[in-house]
């Protein structure tokens, strides 16, 4: 798979207001990896948090209620 690595620029005031959206992306090349590697942390994320929401009873019939923070 190929991938674009980008470079991007945060004002260091908008990260204080929690505000990721970048004020500049460049594309600065490209990159051939694994699609398994690339993906792999992620879905260890998703899972382990999925896990605990269905430890919790916040899963019920294979339906999420997932609160945006």
């Amino acid at each position: 798979m190929k991938v674009a690595i980008v470079r991007a620029t945060i004002a260091r005031e908008k990260l204080m207001a929690d505000n990721f959206t970048p004020d500049s992306e460049e594309i600065i090349g490209y990159e051939e990896v694994d699609e398994e590697e690339f993906y792999r942390p992620l879905a260890e994320l998703l899972y382990k948090r999925i896990k605990e929401m269905y430890e919790e009873g916040q899963v019920e019939n294979n339906v999420g209620r997932i609160q945006a923070n």
